[in-house]
């Protein structure tokens, strides 16, 4: 045979055996790992891309615990701690201040696994910012993949940016249009599903109660969402995805954003290697009337397998004059702002991402320059610079 041909084989068998191991090791296992890993890179049966590939994986493997019985299965401790850091230079027609703050900006705790072979069970709490509160609690039917059913406390499916997980987003926060109007966590029966290209899900809720008051009316969340992947159209290493999220609310008392009534997200994802374009669109009703709509893009790039530039550009609107309001990580914050409120806003922001093993471990930075038009002190400036270090487990 062909020696090219056999070192070829050889390579690549270790790299199959290794990436198995990592799928079915424990953690005792997985300590000797690293030595195999070196031993192969000097023997040249592996690469160092394919070394460095292996490593990434074997520090986002997650131990789990393996019950004897074949009705319990896949469970696993899940977490994150998310600690940041801020500082803001805010001014309008009445001051100039600073604020700074260090912070666990999230601390999470929770479990998952399946029961029965084919429902998913979850439970995850928050810990921090705000003291000890429900994240999620559901079981999931996941028999076919064309209907999983959900019943349970969730969040909605609404808007791209706000159903990423804050583990995955590429910037230190979200939008102001997206944290203006994201619906809560919240009571209810959904479902989604896939076939061939397409995507969907339903879904109604309760209010944030989880429950309607004795002798008052029903209140409900209604959710629709719909998308389309076109990937396997454009070929070439590319990714597409569009997808829109609808919901209405007959909650007066607000569980969609207080007072919002109705909206829809329209949302793009593009990916060509290192290059990803995300894009989308927010518009809302409250009951008055009034809109409140917005939109952001923002490119990012890899420019080496651990470093990412991002950028975003966004911009939002009220019809109502104070309709809007200023971030409140961390412009809101600046000592001796009365006057937070306006109709316009526009913000740009620039940072970095370094991955020390993906989502798992990484460390962010950004500077944003925001502006909030007409509030009751004239236009609102900010600077903010941004720093996080994200731990997923």
């Amino acid at each position: 045979m062909n020696p090219f041909k056999i070192n070829t084989i050889i390579k690549y068998r270790w790299r199959l055996l290794l990436t198995a191991a990592l799928l079915f090791a424990n953690a005792a296992q997985l300590q000797g790992m690293p030595g195999l890993i070196d031993a192969l890179v000097e023997n040249n049966a592996l690469t160092e891309e394919q070394a460095r590939d292996l490593r990434e994986q074997m520090a986002r493997s997650r131990p789990t615990v393996e019950p004897a019985g074949t009705n319990f299965r896949d469970f696993r401790i899940r977490g994150r701690i998310q600690t940041q850091f801020g500082y803001t230079n805010v001014s309008n027609d009445e001051i100039s201040e600073d604020y700074s703050t260090l912070e666990l900006r999230r601390v999470r705790l929770g479990a998952r696994g399946h029961l029965l072979q084919n429902v998913r069970a979850q439970l995850e709490a928050n810990l921090l910012p705000n003291g000890f509160s429900m994240r999620s609690a559901f079981l999931q039917w996941r028999e076919h993949d064309a209907a999983h059913i959900k019943v349970g406390f969730d969040k909605p499916t609404f808007g791209f940016e706000e159903i990423t997980s804050s583990a995955s987003i590429l910037t230190v926060e979200r939008t102001l249009i997206n944290n203006t109007v994201a619906p809560g966590a919240q009571l209810g029966v959904a479902i989604d599903g896939s076939q061939d290209r397409f995507s969907y899900g339903a879904g109604v809720y309760t209010d944030r109660a989880n429950m309607n008051p004795a002798g008052e009316p029903a209140r409900h969340l209604y959710n629709l969402s719909a998308g389309v992947n076109l990937g396997d159209l454009i070929g070439n290493g590319q990714d597409l995805d569009f997808r829109a999220d609808f919901i209405a609310s007959d909650d007066g008392g607000g569980n969609f954003g207080g007072a919002f009534k109705n909206g829809i997200s329209v949302s793009g994802h593009y990916v060509r290697g290192p290059f990803d374009l995300r894009t989308e669109f927010i518009t809302v009703e409250d009951r008055a009337e009034d809109n409140t709509y917005g939109w952001y893009i923002m490119p990012s790039l890899y420019f080496t397998d651990k470093i990412q530039g991002v950028l975003r550009y966004e911009e939002a609107y009220s019809d109502d004059d104070f309709g809007l309001r200023a971030a409140s990580r961390y412009a809101r914050q600046a000592p001796g702002l009365d006057n937070d409120r306006g109709d316009t806003y526009r913000a740009i922001y620039a940072g970095a991402n370094y991955y020390f093993a993906g989502d798992a471990n990484k460390v962010m930075g950004g500077v944003e320059l925001s502006q909030l038009d007409d509030t009751a002190d004239g236009d609102l400036k900010a600077t903010t610079v941004y720093g996080a270090w994200r731990v997923l487990f």
